[in-house]
């Protein structure tokens, strides 16, 4: 059995997946124009390449990638550019906290909900797929009838995170998580962002779907869905 890391936090990724480490370096970080990580995270302060992973015979070394917010394991923090080796059971900690991730060693298996032959993840997501609406999560692209609908970020991350819950309500202060992570916190540790605002974009996002607009759904006081 190969060595894995189980998701505990990390949108889009449902907590839980099972990411196996079957490659040799797996760099984990933020997609941007010019850079692709093996593993993809949308929050805006992972660094778009924030660590580092080898995989040796008898060894899983992580290293810093000189990141923004920092990477710690086991809560403690590690220098940038200085490899470490993991040991099972390690927690490993991006950017305080906005990826949480557990190692796991092949002589300690641990139950997960999803195992990954590969470092694509977005190709283990499982989304339905309605011939109407599509998401190449890869390329950060929707389709509508097939045809391209230009989103702005906050426009697909909303999509995303509803999409990967399809059929779901998601709460409010999940969308402001998601969407608005570079907000200033209230005393509840959630995005400052005004129901108005969410609502506008809500709105901005079911004009731009078109005849496909009317999926999105209202839970009035909630959050909203999806519905496919």
């Amino acid at each position: 059995m190969a060595n894995y890391l189980i998701l505990e936090k990390g949108f889009p990724y449902e907590p839980g997946y099972r990411i196996g480490l079957t490659h040799e370096q797996i760099v984990l970080g933020r997609t941007g124009h010019t850079v692709k990580p093996d593993i993809s995270f949308e929050n805006k302060f992972i660094s778009r390449k924030h660590c580092l992973l080898q995989i040796n015979v008898n060894e899983i070394v992580l290293t810093d990638l000189h990141s923004k917010h920092g990477t710690l394991v086991n809560k403690q923090p590690v220098t940038p550019g200085t490899p470490i080796v993991l040991k099972h059971n390690d927690r490993i900690i991006l950017a305080q906290g906005a990826v949480v991730l557990r190692y796991i060693s092949p002589e300690n298996p641990d139950d997960a909900t999803l195992e990954l032959s590969n470092t694509n993840v977005h190709s283990a997501l499982s989304f339905p797929d309605t011939g109407k609406l599509k998401l190449d999560i890869q390329k950060r692209q929707c389709f509508v009838n097939n045809n391209r609908i230009a989103l702005s970020p906050k426009e697909w991350q909303l999509l995303l995170l509803l999409y990967s819950k399809f059929n779901q309500t998601v709460h409010y202060d999940q969308i402001r998580t998601t969407v608005w992570p570079e907000r200033i916190l209230t005393a509840n540790e959630i995005p400052n962002v005004g129901l108005e605002e969410i609502n506008l974009l809500i709105y901005r996002l079911r004009q731009k779907l078109g005849s496909q607009g009317s999926l999105i759904k209202n839970s009035r006081g909630v959050g909203c869905l999806l519905e496919l």
